[in-house]
């Protein structure tokens, strides 16, 4: 470490020390007085409330992360110590008090390299942490939520939006959850793309295989790759398995007959010469060739060629048909169920499968605000959130992500929706956001609850 007397004028003094990790800047006071922090992504700021009739001269440090010093009067005539940085980066401002030959001191630490690490039990089983680390090249900051899940006293539950979106915040407040985060995909038209399994009810079939999360009604989720059909059952009692369109939207050629499911669509599109057949509270509702619009719980069996023919006759208006999920694997064992992906760990090793998922580059690639779930071998879930990009950096990489959970301890995890979606709640206070911040509401949450707090429902 160096260090060095860089200027004085009366009684302030500014010293400076270079180390590998940071640059400490100290201001020697006359006399101890109330400290205000004004410091920004690039600029280190403090004012103090003692008078300084004339500025400093300027400082430079022998250091590439700090590009000048200054302490000036400021609009009141109190000192003002400045510094100002050569790209954003994290600043601790505090104060010493006078101790016997040294004076009272305002200390500015700009960080080059630094790990933090708090973290704060909710309940005996629930634990939070903040994870922040920077470096020269890459900063994130992560919450994390530590679960015992085999403890009886926990469980881990999807919810449903209470309407079609809503932020995260507001389902941990009406649940009585401990914390929650985001979970699944959603479409622009708000409703959920991939499994959702809430409340006992399959929402949303799977889509394309892809990476979901099953909740027992105890212990540990199970990561799967399910596949799902709509099982319709026709009036005279014949039952037939078809595709989900989303999940068909691959397939070449298109089935012959599919199912527009409300959840998830807002409407299924006109198809010449063929047929949408409407279902609405278990009836035939209508049959029309033009775009057909959705409501949550409404279905369009949309048929086209010989289908026309031969399935058509089957579904007469005012006829009764039943439509139900099935997967496969069964899913019915578990409470509760959500799909995302891609998977990020399998048996301890990093495993991303996000082209085999069939995810595009907004999913791959990037650093963008991330979710993720993952199981530890010795009985915890792990609930990360990670916070977006800003001035210092942020976000992460897939292969980061799953790194973190690594070294976290997992050895099963998979990705949950992020970017704007990405949210933490802990009680009704998000944590991954600044108080009063906009926040997306979303289709679904993963939340956390514990009968030993207080106000769990």
């Amino acid at each position: 470490m160096v260090l060095c007397l860089a200027a004085w004028a009366g009684e302030f003094a500014v010293r400076t020390s270079v180390a590998p990790d940071k640059v400490r800047v100290v201001l020697d006071c006359p006399d101890a007085a109330p400290v205000t922090v004004l410091t920004l992504p690039s600029v280190g700021m403090a004012q103090v409330a003692l008078p300084l009739e004339a500025p400093l001269p300027p400082v430079t440090v022998a250091d590439p992360a700090v590009a000048c010093i200054t302490v000036t009067p400021d609009f009141f005539g109190q000192a003002l110590l400045t510094v100002t940085l050569t790209k954003a980066r994290r600043c601790d401002v505090f104060t010493l008090p006078a101790d016997g030959d040294k004076p009272f001191r305002v200390v500015i630490d700009v960080l080059k390299v630094f790990t933090r690490r708090e973290t704060q039990p909710l309940t005996p089983s629930i634990n939070y942490t903040v994870f922040e680390k920077g470096t020269e090249t890459r900063y994130f900051q992560a919450h994390i939520l530590d679960i015992t899940a085999t403890d009886p006293h926990v469980k881990l539950d999807v919810t449903a939006a209470h309407g079609e979106r809503e932020r995260v915040g507001a389902m941990v407040t009406r649940t009585g959850a401990v914390a929650g985060v985001n979970g699944g995909y959603f479409t622009d038209g708000t409703r959920p793309v991939g499994l959702l399994m809430a409340g006992g009810q399959v929402r949303a079939l799977p889509l394309w295989a892809r990476t979901a999360a099953a909740f027992p009604a105890g212990g540990l989720p199970v990561f799967l790759n399910p596949v799902g059909a709509w099982r319709v059952t026709l009036p005279d009692g014949t039952e037939r398995d078809l595709p989900d369109a989303l999940d068909a939207s691959i397939l070449t050629p298109m089935p012959d007959s599919i199912v527009f499911a409300g959840n998830t669509y807002l409407r299924a599109p006109a198809i010449p010469g063929g047929l949408n057949v409407l279902i609405r509270g278990g009836v035939v509702v209508g049959k029309n060739a033009d775009a057909t619009y959705l409501n949550p719980g409404e279905f369009v069996l949309q048929m086209r060629n010989a289908e026309c023919v031969g399935f058509d006759p089957l579904l007469p208006v005012g006829g009764a048909v039943t439509i139900a999920p099935t997967t496969t694997p069964d899913l019915t064992p578990y409470a509760a169920a959500v799909g995302a992906g891609p998977r990020l760990l399998h048996a301890g090793a990093v495993a991303i499968t996000g082209p085999a998922e069939r995810f595009k580059p907004d999913i791959l690639t990037g650093h963008p605000a991330r979710t993720a779930l993952g199981v530890t071998a010795d009985g915890h879930v792990l609930i990360v959130a990670v916070e977006p990009p800003g001035p210092f950096g942020g976000g992460m990489t897939l292969d980061e992500l799953a790194a973190l959970l690594q070294a976290e301890g997992a050895v099963e995890a998979m990705n949950l929706d992020g970017g704007g979606s990405t949210t933490m709640a802990i009680g009704p206070t998000v944590v991954t956001a600044p108080p009063a911040t906009w926040t997306r509401p979303v289709a679904s949450g993963v939340l956390v609850f514990d009968d030993r707090a207080p106000g769990t429902k």
